[in-house]
């Protein structure tokens, strides 16, 4: 009797927290906050501030940043938390890097009423491909695709799914959501209650373009055994670049080994890469 008691106990609270995750899943993966008073605008950045139309209908907030001077383009795929009006650091670097810039935002980054989901990244995705290969114009060899955290499962998607583009960037990127589960719920069959997937691991190879891997050897939110697994599954070329610092940290940018890594992959550069 006094044996079974712990026992409920655990298994209550083991109960609790799985139930947690299963039916509060979309609120822990996506975590979007207030849209910030900001715009590209504020850098002294040329800038398009419009309406991406996705294939189901609705519509995502975009920032388009041109280059006349460049015919290469990088589309980011921002993290899970905040949403595109807290990227603009990020922009700061991807410009000075003189390529143009497509910023586009997830179904419900907005706080307008809609519930974030894996899909919606995924249309996202698929409407800012289509946007600047078939409304502006890029070759799709001369195209970017660059994720950062949640954003590196959507460009690893989007690069999955489309089989040609000039090069991957992924950036504080993991395995796959049940990975990442399991991996903050050690003691938890957490993986079988996982809806929302985002398997990387899997799409990762099938990825046949240049591809740069970031990761902080300090992240706290993703181990860099999650970027590694993907490094070691991914086609070649392709080069892993450490970084120290928080997850969130930009202190990435002022990183000299960062910016040579990216003018390698811009220039196509890559011959001295696994």
């Amino acid at each position: 009797m006094y044996i079974a008691l712990p026992l409920a106990g655990l298994l209550t609270v083991a109960l609790y927290y799985l139930g947690r995750l299963y039916f509060r899943q979309d609120m822990l993966v996506f975590r979007p906050t207030r849209v910030a008073a900001r715009d590209p605008g504020q850098y002294g950045f040329p800038f398009c501030d419009f309406q991406l139309a996705l294939s189901d209908g609705s519509r995502v907030r975009s920032w388009w940043i041109p280059n006349a001077e460049s015919d290469q383009a990088v589309i980011f795929f921002h993290g899970s938390d905040g949403n595109i009006t807290h990227e603009l650091p990020t922009l700061q670097f991807l410009y000075a890097l003189s390529v143009n810039v497509l910023l586009v935002e997830y179904p419900g980054y907005e706080m307008n009423g809609v519930r974030p989901s894996e899909r919606g990244c995924y249309l996202a995705a698929s409407a800012a491909w289509q946007f600047l290969i078939q409304e502006k114009g890029f070759d799709s060899s001369r195209t970017i695709l660059y994720g950062q955290s949640l954003g590196s499962a959507v460009a690893i998607y989007l690069c999955a799914s489309q089989g040609s583009c000039g090069g991957l960037v992924i950036q504080s990127g993991f395995t796959s959501v049940p990975d990442l589960a399991a991996y903050l719920y050690p003691y938890l069959p957490v993986r079988v209650f996982c809806h929302t997937r985002m398997d990387s691991l899997q799409r990762i190879a099938h990825c046949t373009c240049p591809l740069l891997v970031i990761h902080s050897q300090e992240d706290e939110h993703i181990p860099i055994q999650q970027a590694l697994r993907l490094f070691h599954h991914a086609r070649s070329p392709k080069k892993f670049v450490t970084i120290h610092g928080l997850h969130s940290s930009f202190r990435w940018q002022l990183r000299p080994e960062i910016h040579a890594a990216w003018l390698e992959l811009l220039k196509g550069e890559v011959q001295t890469w696994e």
